[in-house]
């Protein structure tokens, strides 16, 4: 058996408070590392330099609490490489359109040890035997990309910031998951008209939909009481749990 380590940096929006960051997910699988979006706070649960090495980030969206921490990994990437401590360059994925400049603000960064690639609906890759393929959710504010993760034994979806307009394509890119990490940013008590962001039943219903095995909910409010989010989801999905900095989830995948 091998293990695919889920580990949670980030798990709030839109700003980091007390021990919580902006959203970042770290996955670590083999010898290699693949870090879903780098929101402001999440460098401070990376172990530098090793999570340097053999990294590669996906940036979902150009909203800045999913990539603002991106400067500080390129400047540490620059340090780090210098020193002779890293000696493969940081991949980094990004949206192909760019967004009030926010692309071309990280591309030009020169003090930095970084590969950029340039992403777009449907654009797939591999990592050893993993596939890695997004979708644009056609669902938020901005394009903002749907992430899977998947070999021949395990299967994670990462929703990024997705609403509740296409929900028939969300479902389908979620269908069968072993995990479903899913934004759940408003409980149904807020009783917001926003159609771009999904509250807690919402990402409830989509793991029932779609059959997932686990539910995990992220994107939530800082000033929330996360009891609720959790009492929310159960109430249509009961294998649901809500995202904590640090604590590893484990997936394994038979050899």
């Amino acid at each position: 058996m091998e293990e695919i380590r889920v580990i949670p940096l980030g798990t709030i929006s839109p700003y980091e408070k007390d021990s919580m960051n902006c959203p970042g997910y770290l996955i670590k699988y083999r010898n290699k590392k693949i870090l879903l979006d780098c929101g402001s706070g999440i460098t401070r649960l990376l172990k530098f330099p090793e999570d340097l090495n053999k990294l590669n980030i996906i940036i979902t969206h150009y909203h800045k609490d999913h990539y603002s921490d991106i400067g500080s990994i390129q400047y540490a990437s620059y340090v780090y490489h210098n020193l002779g401590l890293i000696s493969n360059k940081v991949n980094i994925y990004l949206p192909k359109n760019d967004f009030n400049y926010s692309k071309k603000s990280i591309v030009n960064n020169k003090e930095s040890y970084c590969n950029y690639i340039d992403v777009y609906d449907g654009y797939n890759f591999n990592i050893e035997d993993l596939n890695i393929k997004l979708k644009d959710n056609k669902s938020h504010s901005i394009e903002s990309f749907m992430v899977k993760i998947e070999n021949n034994n395990v299967k994670i979806v990462y929703t990024s910031d997705i609403g509740t307009t296409n929900l028939n394509d969300l479902i389908c890119f979620c269908k069968n998951s072993d995990l479903l990490i899913c934004e759940s940013s408003f409980l149904k008590k807020h009783n917001t008209d926003c159609k771009t962001h999904f509250t807690a039943y919402d990402a409830g219903i989509l793991a029932k939909d779609a059959k997932v095995k686990k539910l995990l909910l992220t994107h939530l409010w800082p000033e929330e009481d996360k009891k609720l989010y959790l009492e929310e989801a159960k109430s249509v999905f009961e294998n649901t749990e809500i995202a904590k900095e640090g604590k590893t989830l484990k997936l394994w995948r038979n050899c």
